[in-house]
């Protein structure tokens, strides 16, 4: 994909090719992204790539090498073109004297070139001192406010009279010639060090990858011979999370009719729900049971993942196998609520639950029924796989079961129903799977 460049070099070849590049190196060096034309241009053809660069770029630069603005004057022009197409798009135009010997503005230049010149000239870079200070210098005043997104190099305040100094004792051209096979030396090293950390880093993480994929791949065999009552056969593509929340629930598992019925132990909670379907959630709420979650949306959405991910037929309880199950199955309880005929022994109801739901440490403090089967009376109210008997109108409705916690006593129990449409989502009503082998 490609990236917009930052910057656009603008340079007069017969006099300043040489400072393009090295400024063109530098800046590259210290993180922009810089366009500089070296051999597509010809004939005095105004590219497009050219335009397309120079429109991409905030900042335009140009070097103001002896006879920059010399051939201005005539149309076609590339110089021309350049910088009248940057100021056209609002450009920052930045100025640079490489050397000391731009020699001033033609007469006959274009006004409005002459005009942008004007304003600008008195904020020249002088690059005759110390250039790798200066092009830092340049970062921090000009460049880091239009772009922004790069970190500028830390200014260090350099003896310019010694530099320029000794700057005058060396030949130009073999100083920007050193400079340059110094920095692509440096960068040859820059490139063969990161590639032998990505090399490294490569043969790291693919061991970490096959250490973890022969791990999921010892607790998927455990789990499938732990299970395999229930012909567990897990999908390839689960998670340890999810691995480890169908363990969890499949513990949760109580038998209400021999080898053809299981019931949960508890009520389906938000941890897992979101330990299987993935999503944030407040995890100190993860053993609450999840409510406000339609019956398309369970049998839809959970319940089609759940038979993918375990080969299990997993469903919501029709009322009659609800109600066997509260009565005990074959053990025939006889009693008002599920467990007991004392409510606050086995429901969180209205005047016990102060107006809340209750998680599972809460919900073993209660009495369970014979079938070691928690909360079926209070709490909420648990939806079942079974139409209401009394329809209103076209719109389907559902029948939960065992009340909840806003519920009275007499709302709670064992026979305890209510309709519930088919999206609605309600706070008090939630839900407990069963297994069924035919």
């Amino acid at each position: 994909m490609h990236t917009p460049y930052d910057i656009f070099i603008s340079y007069r070849r017969t006099t300043g090719a040489q400072y393009a590049r090295i400024i063109q190196l530098m800046l590259a060096q210290r993180g922009y992204k810089v366009f500089l034309d070296y051999d597509e241009l010809k004939d005095g053809v105004f590219g497009k790539r050219i335009k397309a660069a120079i429109n991409e770029a905030p900042v335009f630069i140009l070097m103001l090498s002896k006879g920059a603005l010399e051939r201005c004057s005539q149309e076609g022009d590339w110089v021309r073109e350049e910088i009248l197409l940057a100021m056209q798009e609002g450009k920052k135009i930045i100025p640079i004297n490489p050397d000391k010997t731009f020699d001033g503005i033609h007469t006959d230049v274009p006004q409005e070139i002459k005009g942008i010149a004007c304003d600008i000239q008195h904020s020249e870079i002088d690059f005759g001192q110390a250039l790798g200070v200066t092009v830092d210098l340049m970062i921090r005043e000009r460049l880091a406010s239009c772009i922004g997104k790069r970190e500028v190099s830390k200014y260090k305040d350099e003896d310019y009279d010694t530099a320029q100094a000794t700057l005058r004792r060396i030949d130009k051209r073999n100083r920007f010639v050193r400079r340059l096979a110094v920095a692509v030396s440096i960068m040859i090293v820059a490139m063969a060090l990161v590639s032998c950390f990505m090399f490294w880093q490569h043969h790291k993480d693919k061991e970490v990858v096959e250490a973890e994929a022969a791990s999921l791949n010892a607790l998927r065999s455990e789990l499938e011979k732990k299970h395999a009552g229930y012909c567990l056969q897990l999908s390839p593509h689960l998670s340890r999370e999810q691995m480890n929340t169908i363990d969890t629930l499949l513990m949760q598992m109580r038998e209400v009719k021999k080898d053809t019925l299981w019931m949960s132990q508890f009520e389906f909670t938000i941890g897992q729900w979101h330990g299987l379907l993935g999503g944030k959630y407040n995890s100190t709420a993860s053993q609450m049971p999840i409510t406000n979650v339609a019956y398309d949306e369970i049998n839809y959405v959970l319940l089609d993942s759940l038979r993918n991910m375990t080969g299990i037929e997993f469903t919501l309880p029709s009322v009659d196998e609800w109600q066997y199950a509260a009565h005990g199955g074959v053990n025939n309880e006889t009693t008002m609520y599920v467990g007991s005929n004392d409510v606050n022994r086995v429901a969180w109801y209205k005047n016990n639950s102060s107006n809340r739901k209750h998680a599972i440490n809460d919900i073993v403090d209660k009495e369970p029924n014979t079938l070691d089967l928690f909360a079926m009376s209070g709490n909420v109210s648990e939806l079942c796989n079974t139409p209401y008997p009394h329809q209103n109108g076209d719109n389907i409705q559902w029948t939960i079961c065992g009340g909840n916690y806003r519920s009275a006593a007499s709302e709670v129990t064992v026979f305890s129903t209510a309709p519930i449409g088919v999206d609605e989502e309600n706070d008090a009503v939630g839900f407990r799977l069963v297994i069924r082998k035919e």
